[in-house]
């Protein structure tokens, strides 16, 4: 099939782009699924922190900090693609309601453990893989979801306003994790999730959206898996825009998992303080979210896309090279500023490049994608226990400047 006969057609930048994202919000199902992204998106970025402080405290090890990340993302990679199937079979609210009540379910169990001294290291792996379970929807289900109630002409400001709204809350999250932590302790933190994914679950109760068709035997389950991924592997430019997304996450985004390691090792804070660190990621990928949501047409989606992560892996370059508090703050910053920017053209430009038919399928393929992070997880933990943290950040920000310049040089549609 042709992507120029079934996919729409990027569509030229509405006047006022924001404005269009503030009549979205004005449509109750729209509103109350871009909710639910706010609410997980908290919990998401909250529990890294969190985790990764209690982590380092109970056993000091970069490695476990890392790894409790690994295995958040470790889902993307193995059921990502089967996530998109299930969602076409079964309907995006049908997938997010059994996701949300299990989170849900899970993280009260957590919260428990945690507040009557029975929490173990073990408990917080498992919890982070079913985190991850929950991750593998989000593009499928939820943002797919918002994609089709926008429609075609409203997609770029309805992502947009996803995007950066999910940034705010890596802003959000650290920072009620880092003052959880200090107040009341883990505990308090898990608690707080288990709150967030019981409002997440009472939201999605309310809404009505249209159901997916009905399901398959297993020879049409397989067959469906594998047609987004023949698709995507002969289309030139999905090939270029995936393989920006692999870039970001195996060299740029593992970053954030040693933010806690920087921050005790290098910088000497607290963990109040160190959610405060990790805030300014989240503020500065709100700025590059925002700045990305005015982009018009697909050449300039692409420019935000490899741009922003060009700017991360700068940046992390920067931070890793220094051990002022100030010049820190402000390379994280500008990393959040990549990210956002890079996050907020991500899920537009393969919804735009998609056929239709097989969006949810290809939106799987992206999670795949994203569920390569576990792979640069893994290998800036066992640089960071070789060579330290700062000799693993420049390392991997070098390498992935190199990555991200083959990608201009093999796939001219991205830029």
């Amino acid at each position: 099939m042709s992507r120029d006969d079934t996919s729409p057609q990027p569509q030229a930048r509405p006047a006022q782009p924001w404005a269009t994202a503030g009549r979205l919000l004005a449509e109750p199902a729209f509103r109350r699924i871009w909710l639910v992204g706010i609410c997980s998106g908290v919990v998401r970025w909250l529990e890294m922190l969190a985790v990764g402080v209690y982590v380092f405290e109970v056993t000091g090890s970069p490695l476990l900090v890392a790894s409790m990340t690994l295995l958040r993302l470790l889902p993307m990679a193995l059921f990502g693609a089967v996530t998109g199937v299930v969602t076409e079979r079964i309907g995006h609210r049908a997938t997010l309601l059994i996701s949300l009540a299990t989170l849900t379910a899970i993280s009260a169990a957590l919260a428990a453990a945690a507040l009557t001294d029975r929490l173990e290291l073990w408990h917080l792996a498992l919890g982070a893989v079913f985190g991850g379970l929950y991750w593998t929807t989000d593009l499928p289900a939820r943002r797919n979801l918002l994609g089709a109630l926008a429609g075609p002409a409203r997609l770029a400001p309805a992502m947009s306003l996803d995007a950066a709204s999910n940034n705010l809350t890596r802003a959000l999250g650290p920072a009620a994790g880092g003052l959880l932590l200090a107040l009341i302790g883990i505990g308090g933190a898990l608690a707080l999730s288990a709150a967030l994914y019981g409002l997440s679950l009472l939201l999605m109760l309310a809404t009505r959206t249209p159901q997916a068709g009905g399901g398959a035997g297993p020879s049409g389950w397989l067959r469906d898996l594998l047609a987004g991924f023949r698709f995507a592997v002969t289309d030139p430019a999905l090939q270029g825009a995936l393989a920006v997304t692999v870039i970001f996450n195996v060299w740029a985004w593992p970053y954030t998992a040693m933010i806690p390691v920087l921050a005790a090792d290098h910088l000497g804070l607290d963990a109040f303080a160190t959610g405060l660190l990790a805030s300014a990621e989240g503020v500065g990928a709100l700025i590059g979210a925002l700045a990305a949501g005015l982009a018009g047409g697909l050449a300039q989606y692409r420019r935000f896309y490899v741009g922003g992560t060009a700017l991360c892996l700068l940046a992390i370059l920067v931070l890793a090279l220094t051990d002022n508090l100030v010049v820190a703050t402000v390379a994280v910053l500008a990393a959040g500023a990549g990210a956002g920017a890079f996050s907020a053209m991500q899920a537009t430009l393969i919804y735009l490049l998609s056929p239709p038919e097989l969006r949810s399928r290809l939106l799987g393929v992206l999670s795949v994608c994203i569920g390569t992070a576990p792979l640069g997880y893994a290998h800036l933990g066992l640089l960071a226990d070789w060579l330290g943290t700062i000799d693993a950040l420049i390392v991997m920000g070098l390498e992935g400047v190199v990555a991200l310049t083959l990608a201009w040089l093999i796939w001219p549609q991205i830029r």
